[in-house]
């Protein structure tokens, strides 16, 4: 080994670390790096209590899920989905790769045959649509057998960093999964990430 290599600096390949609050969640608050409290929840009404208590039990299988597109897309340098210009977001260099849970919701989607979504109103399945500037609604009736119902399971993340010198949050991040039954394979896509 030359004299060179052994001075080398090992570049620090940092690795998402999920940061627990233990403070209660009293009025069900959106949380932050700041207040330092348990995640927001959200339970549809009609959302089954036994299913919810499935889904609790995977909630580890979920964050190693939500670790690895943590990672992949904003700790890993060769990422595309970081921008390369300065003073662009989201950046690098800030990450501190801890991360925290903002927001959970379990709910419900519906889903015709093509997979377009749809939602309940006044008593019916609606679909909205557009082409350029032209809204187009669909209606089905609730007993159509077109539709699929499936469990939404959405969770929000907060991902600090340290612009200012310090630790504090830097990026929120939207992830949503879609499932027939509890026992499905759970696979997030990432929706959105924005500046915290």
């Amino acid at each position: 080994m030359g004299i060179f290599e052994k001075f080398k600096k090992k570049k620090e390949v940092k690795r998402p670390k999920l940061i627990v609050f233990e403070k209660e969640n009293v009025d069900n608050d959106y949380a932050n790096f700041e207040l330092m409290i348990k995640p927001r929840i959200s339970i549809d009404e009609g959302f089954p209590q036994e299913v919810y208590q499935l889904l609790a039990k995977r909630r580890n299988e979920m964050l190693e899920q939500i670790e690895e597109i943590i990672f992949s897309n904003y700790l890993d340098e060769t990422s595309e989905d970081l921008a390369s210009e300065i003073d662009s977001f989201p950046d690098i260099r800030y990450f501190t790769g801890n991360y925290y849970v903002v927001y959970e919701s379990y709910g419900f989607t519906y889903r015709d045959k093509n997979y377009r979504s749809y939602h309940i109103k006044n008593g019916q399945y609606r679909n909205v649509s557009y082409k350029g500037n032209e809204r187009k609604e669909s209606y089905l009736p609730l007993d159509s057998d077109e539709i699929t119902k499936y469990y939404k399971i959405f969770i929000q993340v907060g991902l600090t960093g340290t612009e200012n010198g310090q630790e504090e949050d830097y990026m929120s991040l939207d992830l949503v999964a879609e499932i027939a039954s509890p026992d499905d394979q759970i696979e997030f896509e990432v929706l959105s990430h924005g500046v915290m």
